[in-house]
């Protein structure tokens, strides 16, 4: 009997965990679900702007719900065991291959994406294609900068107004700039691979041949990158060991004076911002291959337990479409993946802004 009621109990809630998304809004109308993972602020913005999308398509309504984003590959893992996937689905790019593996998402091939694809950041728009074929659609991307503080810089009576374009150049300012004595060094680094892709992309090393089959990172590129960085450290000692467990962080260091470079995301702007310390923001110093920078950000899919794909791709279009990007580059300070928007980006007003689309032209995507 305890065995039966067990079963029962279990029955019933994965009966309610896998309760399919509704297709139809009580009006008749065409019901699309989309779940997001935005902070509260870009979670306001986004639900305004898809009300104003229903109201230019009135056969359409949507209904949008915010998940953490922490955890949000086992939530849409769930639904999709469950029976219970939305329509749209907002992912961390690194998530997207597994998704495409069980069969999970749409081809967006088929409604013509290919023919829009110069519309987007290549990287951005690189990180959906898998295995020749295109599953999302960036809504959001960002990669790092060298950020700089201006006042270090006049200490050492260097200029403020130039900062280090190449990493020869750049080893030459960290030396001026540290001062151990005083806890002050040129360069705070993370240690993490993703922080550490600007290097590789810089010295032109690859981490898999192009046929996919073969890992690089013994390449003469690969290594020449990875020991400038650790040279940083060990040999010429103008890094401050940022890295290391339990020591003071990249992001601290800088807003402290201990860190005079560092490479940052724009998503910090408005806290250093708000701080007070005068800083600028650089292109990452040039290697070899030029500059570049790793990328970040999300994507949005269409699972395939959606009734209205053709629907929801429109709907993935405006999200990511120039008007939708400019005012959500304009109002968040984020760097907008459609192109198409940088034009409406006030350059006087976003000067950083700026820096950080000009950086994305030369992004690597990720392996």
């Amino acid at each position: 009997m305890k065995s039966i009621l067990i079963m029962t109990l279990f029955s019933f809630l994965l009966a309610g965990c896998g309760q399919k998304e509704q297709t139809t809004a009580p009006d008749g109308k065409i019901l699309l679900t989309v779940w997001e993972s935005y902070n509260n602020e870009e979670h306001e913005l986004f639900q305004k702007l898809m009300g104003e999308y229903s109201k230019l398509n009135p056969d359409i309504d949507i209904k949008v719900s915010q998940i953490p984003w922490s955890g949000h590959e086992a939530k849409f893992r769930t639904s999709l065991a469950v029976g219970g996937a939305p329509d749209i689905g907002r992912i961390d790019t690194g998530f997207l291959a597994e998704l495409v593996s069980n069969d999970a998402v749409h081809e967006l091939d088929q409604f013509g994406v290919d023919k829009v694809k110069d519309e987007y950041v290549k990287a951005a728009f690189y990180s959906n294609v898998y295995k020749g074929h295109i599953y999302g659609l960036p809504d959001q991307t960002t990669g790092v900068c060298l950020f700089y503080n201006k006042g270090l810089f006049r200490s050492k009576g260097l200029d403020p107004n130039h900062p280090p374009e190449t990493w020869e150049e750049f080893l030459q300012i960290a030396l001026k700039l540290t001062d151990p004595g005083n806890n002050v060094f040129g360069f705070g680094m993370d240690n993490s691979l993703w922080w550490t892709f600007p290097f590789f992309n810089t010295f032109g090393a690859k981490f898999i041949s192009d046929d996919g089959k073969k890992c690089l990172l013994d390449s003469p590129e690969a290594v020449e990158a990875l020991q400038y960085k650790v040279d940083l450290y060990q040999k010429h000692k103008v890094e401050g060991g940022a890295w290391i467990a339990g020591a003071i962080n990249s992001e601290v260091g800088f807003l402290n004076n201990r860190y005079a470079m560092v490479f940052m995301g724009p998503w910090n702007v408005k806290n250093f911002q708000n701080s007070g310390i005068d800083f600028g923001v650089s292109c990452i110093p040039a290697g070899r291959a030029g500059t570049s920078t790793n990328v970040g950000g999300s994507n949005m899919v269409i699972f395939k337990t959606s009734n209205h794909p053709k629907e929801a791709y429109d709907l993935l279009r405006y999200i990511t479409g120039a008007d939708f990007q400019a005012r959500w580059a304009g109002q968040l300070s984020q760097i907008p993946t459609n192109l198409n928007a940088a034009s409406s980006i006030d350059k006087e007003i976003n000067p950083i802004l700026a820096v950080f689309m000009e950086q994305m032209k030369s992004a690597t995507p990720r392996p």
